[in-house]
């Protein structure tokens, strides 16, 4: 079953075009079987001897959802902390401290996307892809340092798109409108495109426009002031020249434009707004601009016993924002200007076995390299006119680079036919350089600091797994994840104890069992997986002085248990629920300046998290289809960043969705409700709000509803 309810349909073509070994067909014994490639290779999700979700384009169409938090959430364990399109932290089992590296990964088919360095603000800028036109979302929780490297702590997230198809022509479009309770009205176009240029050949285009309604007033700069737009389209190439050879280019764009944040002003001592519903007061525009784009060449070749397989990949990020500082400084109208530039480039090679052996194994070499700058300038504006009427106040300017080596093997030996055991290794070295210019009026005399950095990791897996029958798998694994150090960039007269000038590499080994069963035609299926993650040397960012470092605490725990569970007891109805109990916290004491005690939960990491929901199709007639579906979300209590005057508790929240269509053949119109109950669940909450010390709280979308036409050919 799917996260996001509805039968998760098979995948009975190589969605990903790259030709993985052993075939999607031969990795699907049924047609009923879950196909995917979390471990590098096509493989019934029953397979796979770890907790994997797994979403497929159908659903995502289904539930009409446009943005990560539309569905990500609704993943055991998994959660989206956000204050504005485009600025995104993804957290999976409660991994995350609030710090700027990334702990989760993130993947579009072979292309590793997001910087693999604390000095990026990875992990504040998760991609938020736009979902048309995605064959499936993979999540594997707990880590993946075997295969995947850097920045898995917590798990992965791995988008695949649909790859051209030489065999037909067709083509999909989709139009639809919402409108946001509180605010104003939405709408969307998409189009996908699927041309065959020969028995051997094929191009796949879509494209995408999205007008993002606002829902946060103003008292003074107005109404629905956190409105945007989302466009962007991808395009892909396949070309098969000989049986044996596969070749596929990829080119994706996407353009996020935010006019504003999602906060609303609360009351620090009740929580409860400090104005209306929905409502801020802030003195300057914050807009937040970002671009992606991403390039991939994967070349796939069998040689029949093996197959070898390479991936180039080039991802670019581009971030323009102002952040209003006059609540944080006490002074109206003082903002700061940030940008930040990544540009990553990816090149891995690996060869695998093809076909069903005892022994099926898949090496790798991996190499990756970063450029990275982050810039911020303070001004004055003019509130009234948002004109910048004092620049350069502080500017700092910190540019860094990464280099990354690897070389990985995985491997699963088929004991007996109840019994496999799968292993895997990965050793990688990296290196970092990194300096940090500060100037400006208030700067007495400019500071050009420097630091470099490198390490060496070695992570591992193992995970046996017993086959009690043909349709249950009773797995334990034991796995090691890691997230690269780095330098610091302070003066060299600094005291080395307060202010490390080189802070370490964390890791994660994550302990657990699971078991997954389901029925031969996958009417019923039943997942459940007991966890525990020992997390060492967590990284922390702190304040010191006028300088942000990264610094590394002790050790935190993170344990639960996740559940997905799936049943159609009648013809066209299917019921599902999926959820999970997390507790996640600090062991040890972290140090003075982050404030944190042993015991304290881990920041918003809820410990009770489910969805449950049902699906029901009918034939109206011979040409016409009815759907209809409904799910309720519920997140728990959860807590906000570590802070010396204490961690701030978040009350929970629950989200009624509900969806209904009628498919006329190729034709399809929908219909559907998000947030019901206009619900006000809070998803992030930062330190300084307006003058009067309220604080700034990210709500969830207030109640929507829409309306939605598509067409398929």
């Amino acid at each position: 079953m799917a996260a996001l309810g509805t039968a998760a349909h098979a995948q009975n073509s190589d969605a990903t075009g790259t030709g993985s070994q052993p075939t999607t067909q031969q990795a699907a014994s049924d047609q009923n079987a879950i196909v995917i490639t979390a471990q590098k290779r096509a493989e019934r999700l029953l397979d796979v001897p770890q907790s994997v979700s797994v979403i497929s384009g159908e659903n995502l169409e289904d539930q009409h959802a446009q943005r990560l938090s539309d569905y990500l959430t609704r993943i055991p364990s998994a959660n989206i902390v956000e204050s504005q399109a485009g600025n995104s932290r993804i957290v999976l089992r409660g991994i995350n401290t609030g710090g700027v590296g990334a702990t989760v990964a993130t993947y579009i088919d072979e292309t590793p996307f997001g910087s693999a360095t604390a000095l990026a603000n990875g992990a504040v800028l998760a991609p938020d892809i736009d979902p048309f036109d995605l064959a499936r979302v993979e999540v594997l929780r707990g880590p993946q340092g075997t295969l995947y490297g850097a920045n898995s702590l917590g798990g992965l997230v791995k988008f695949v798109t649909v790859a051209p198809d030489p065999k037909a022509f067709g083509g999909a479009g989709e139009f639809g409108l919402e409108d946001v309770s509180h605010g104003d009205l939405g709408w969307w176009g998409r189009a996908a495109l699927n041309v065959p240029i020969s028995d051997k050949a094929a191009i796949r285009a879509s494209g995408f426009y999205r007008k993002d309604p606002g829902y946060i007033d103003d008292p003074v700069r107005g109404h629905d002031v956190n409105d945007g737009k989302t466009y962007g389209g991808r395009a892909s190439v396949l070309f098969r020249p000989v049986d044996a050879l596969t070749i596929r280019a990829s080119v994706q764009a996407e353009n996020i434009r935010s006019n504003g944040l999602n906060d609303v002003d609360l009351d620090p001592d009740t929580l409860e707004p400090a104005f209306g519903d929905l409502e801020h007061s802030r003195f300057l525009d914050q807009p937040n601009n970002i671009d992606y784009r991403i390039y991939n060449t994967t070349i796939d070749y069998d040689f029949g016993p093996v197959a070898l397989v390479s991936s180039t990949s080039y991802g670019t990020l581009d971030q323009a924002a102002i952040v209003d500082g006059s609540g944080a400084l006490g002074a109206p109208g003082v903002g700061l200007d940030q940008s930040m530039k990544q540009r990553r480039f990816t090149q891995e090679v690996r060869l695998a076995s093809s076909g069903k052996q005892m022994i099926e194994w898949t090496v790798g070499g991996f190499y990756t390299r970063e450029k990275n700058r982050l810039g911020q300038m303070a001004f004055f504006a003019d509130p009234a006119t948002q004109e910048h009427t004092l620049d350069d106040l502080i500017v700092v300017d910190l540019p860094s680079r990464y280099r990354e080596y690897a070389g990985f093997a995985n491997a699963t030996w088929h004991l007996s036919p109840q019994f496999d055991l799968t292993a895997g290794a990965r050793y990688s070295h990296n290196k970092q350089s990194s300096s940090q210019l500060t100037e400006g009026l208030l700067v007495p005399a400019p500071v050009n600091l420097a630091g470099k950095s490198s390490d060496n990791a070695f992570t591992y897996s193992v995970a046996p797994t017993y086959k009690l029958n043909a349709n249950t798998r009773i797995y334990a694994r034991v796995a090691k994840g890691y997230r690269p150090g780095g330098p610091n960039a302070i003066s060299p007269d600094a005291d080395p104890n307060e202010v490390p000038f080189q802070f370490k590499p964390d890791t994660t080994t994550n302990y657990e069992v699971g078991l997954k069963t389901r029925t031969d035609d996958n009417l019923f299926s039943f997942d459940v997986s007991l966890f525990r993650i020992d997390w060492k040397n967590i990284q922390l960012l702190v304040q010191i002085g006028q300088f942000g470092v990264n610094i590394n605490g002790a050790t935190a725990r993170s344990s639960g248990v996740e559940l997905t569970a799936g049943v159609h007891p009648a013809r066209g109805l299917s019921l599902f629920a999926n959820g999970s109990y997390v507790d996640a916290h600090l062991t040890k004491d972290t140090p003075d300046q982050v404030g944190g005690m042993a015991g304290d939960p881990l920041p918003y990491s809820p410990k009770w998290q489910w969805t449950i929901g049902a699906d029901y199709e009918h034939p109206l007639s011979s040409s016409a289809t009815g759907r209809a579906g409904i799910s309720w979300h519920y997140t728990g209590k959860r807590y906000t960043d570590f802070d010396p005057a204490g961690q701030r508790r978040l009350g929970s929240y629950g989200q009624l969705d509900a969806h209904a269509g009628v498919d006329f053949g190729r034709f399809r119109i929908d219909a559907f409700a998000h947030n019901i109950s206009d619900s006000r669940g809070i998803t992030n909450v930062g330190a300084f709000g307006d003058l009067d010390g309220d604080l700034p709280a990210a709500v969830i979308r207030p109640r929507s509803i829409g309306l939605s036409l598509g067409v398929r050919y």
